[in-house]
């Protein structure tokens, strides 16, 4: 950070030197190819199958690797894959894998990739991401149960050959493999280990770019640098630790140089730091493929009525919560695709129009024959730390404005925000989502149908379902974006979430620490970072 970082990092080097041993896998990590980063949550699971968070994908990146990844300077580089052959149909592709293996020494094979995918089609296995396999021949169908597993479009043809069949071609399928739900597991290890999640998980075999040391819930995570990963000597950091940390500890940790990386996209920055930041210029701001929304449960009164939904909608002032709550660069969203995507930005309607909104609300009411005051309560649900609690609390203001009716704030604690969404026990929960992968089908294909566990607002409409099946078989991409618009267009009709605002991301980092790919998706991949003592000041 400055130079007396420096200075300190040498006085600490020269006090531990001498007491670490000549072996690599013994030896104390070395300071200054270390790094500590904050966490907001708790990680829920080291499985890349079982990942649902920035948080938890952040660290499948930490220690897994697919057949593809991004490089630091956010290129799709092959990772697992040698090579990879695609037939005139866009429809087969066949992987070439390199020599690699896993940290217990077993050989990564193609086999490994083919039992992990099968594994997360299983209709009897958990899996938050199961979806984006189903571009692959049968996955869909193998995942509802109507056909057996050896279905599947996928298969070992050798050790080091795997091909893959899709249901119709995917622009975006080599993207997808670089998502943490497409990286291997050692299938050796997992068979003769059924219970690991609930055993000793530090003893999990791992392909990544560094290896499980410690993992303390609720506390730490820390990872060490894996001498068996196929480009070790392109690994420069010794060890990244994460903490679990309340935002203001992580930024006063930040301050006295404790920590490398504090705010998004793992975490946030204390609200009122951002002004004090910004003034300096050091406030970090990095485009982020992010939405911020309400969701609203369509099958719960008052929002099973379309006009009360754009009613609320419509009341929010956008540009009030962007300037004066968030103050990091974040956008008012009239609609859901991320601008960041390269999606035309079309507006769907107007930010603050009270007016219509009022209008909307009336034609509610006499739509279900009942006055305001028969109303009944009106729940806001949300996760309370400090800037959630900001924005509810402004939209609260908004809303009771507006409709001159009270609104309740329901802030409780993540694991039961999370059970009230995932059980659609809520009225309006506050919500997001990130792209997994840059195309807006990630964002629109969530919607298809209420069936999907990334879905909870029990909407469903069978235009809208047909218009994606549409698009995910159109091959001219000109008409796949009217498709994908039109869609998009239902959806802001219907309205089963009001956006809020395009997500950006806020942080603050040692200015020592380069090469970290920091995705807009929203993942930190620490594969190429190192720690640059000599040009302290250049970012």
């Amino acid at each position: 950070m400055r130079i007396r970082s420096f200075i300190t990092a040498l006085l600490f080097l020269s006090t531990v030197g001498c007491q670490q041993s000549d072996t690599p896998e013994s030896r104390d990590p070395d300071p200054r190819k270390s790094i500590k980063i904050s966490l907001e949550d708790d990680i829920d699971t080291l499985d890349p199958r079982q990942a649902r968070t920035l948080i938890d994908g952040t660290a499948s990146r930490l220690l897994f690797e697919g057949l593809y990844r991004f490089n630091e300077k956010g290129t799709l580089v092959p990772g697992i894959a040698e090579k990879v052959e695609i037939s005139p149909d866009q429809k087969t592709y066949t992987f070439t894998l390199r020599p690699a293996q896993w940290s217990n020494g077993d050989k990564l094979s193609a086999e490994d990739f083919v039992y992990s995918w099968s594994k997360i089609l299983d209709p009897a296995f958990a899996a938050p991401n199961a979806y984006q396999l189903f571009p692959i021949k049968n996955g869909k169908a193998v995942k509802e149960g109507k056909l057996p597993l050896d279905a599947l479009g996928i298969k070992a043809s050798a050790p080091n050959t795997l091909v893959v069949e899709l249901e119709q071609p995917t622009p975006y399928f080599l993207e997808l493999t670089a998502f943490h739900a497409f990286f291997p597991f050692n299938q050796l290890w997992e068979k003769s280990h059924p219970d690991w999640q609930k055993q000793n998980q530090k003893e999990l075999p791992v392909n990544g770019p560094f290896v499980l040391e410690k993992w303390a819930r609720k506390h730490v995570l820390i990872a060490k640098k894996n001498p068996l990963y196929w480009d070790a000597p392109s690994v420069k950091l010794d060890a990244v630790t994460a903490m679990i940390l309340e935002p203001n500890t992580a930024y006063q940790m930040y301050t006295r140089e404790a920590l490398n990386w504090a705010g998004s996209p793992l975490n946030l920055l204390p609200p009122d730091a951002i002004p004090t930041l910004k003034s300096e210029q050091r406030l970090r701001v990095a485009p982020a493929a992010g939405t911020h929304w309400f969701r609203f449960n369509t099958q719960r009164a008052p929002f099973d009525n379309v006009h009360m939904r754009l009613a609320f909608a419509y009341a929010l002032n956008r540009e009030e919560i962007a300037n004066h709550i968030l103050q990091g660069g974040q956008v008012p969203a009239l609609g859901i695709i991320p601008p960041s995507l390269g999606w035309e930005n079309k507006t769907y309607f107007s930010d603050n129009n009270v007016e219509k909104a009022r209008e909307l609300f009336q034609k509610a009411l006499d739509e279900k024959g009942i006055t305001k005051d028969q109303l009944p309560p009106i729940y806001l649900s949300y996760k309370p730390d400090e800037r959630s609690h900001k924005i509810a609390q402004a939209v609260q203001q908004q809303w009771q404005k507006a409709f001159n009716i009270p609104i309740i704030l329901d802030g409780c604690e993540a694991k039961c925000f999370f059970e009230k969404i995932n059980t659609q026990n809520y009225q309006i929960g506050s919500g997001s989502w990130f792209a997994d992968f840059r195309d807006p089908i990630n964002f629109l294909e969530i919607f298809k149908a209420k069936s999907n566990k990334t879905n909870n607002t029990n909407w469903e409409n069978p235009q809208y379902t047909l218009l994606i099946n549409q698009a995910m078989r159109e091959t001219d991409l000109a008409k796949r974006k009217e498709l994908l618009q039109q869609a998009e267009t239902i959806l802001m009709q219907e309205m089963p979430v009001a956006p809020l605002f395009f997500y950006a991301f806020n942080y603050v980092k040692s200015d020592v620490l380069k090469g970290v790919y920091f995705s807009d998706l929203g993942y930190l991949d620490f594969r190429n970072a190192y720690m640059d003592y000599n040009r302290i000041n250049e970012e």
